[in-house]
């Protein structure tokens, strides 16, 4: 997975990240999910079938992650707790 920098105003952060605390993911998880979102309605608009097709495969991906990312505080907690 590959990291990027995006700048949010104050009042857009907040409204985001209370959305992202009712859908019960992260901010990151959120934005990730709209840009997918995103994407999927661009290929939608201008009736591209393999890139829907990709958009889905890309939505798999996003849903896979955040599944992998929910295990990971999990398993940090159950290592620190065998260094200790």
């Amino acid at each position: 997975m590959r990291a990027t920098v995006v700048r949010f105003g104050p009042e857009l952060f907040e409204e985001m990240q209370a959305e992202a605390a009712q859908c019960g993911v992260s901010v990151a998880q959120f934005v990730r999910e709209a840009v997918v979102a995103r994407m999927a309605y661009v290929a939608g608009r201008r009736d591209d079938d393999a890139y829907r097709l990709a958009a889905r495969q890309a939505a798999i991906r996003v849903r896979a992650e955040w599944a992998e990312s929910a295990q990971a505080p999990g398993r940090a907690g159950a290592v620190v707790r065998r260094v200790k």
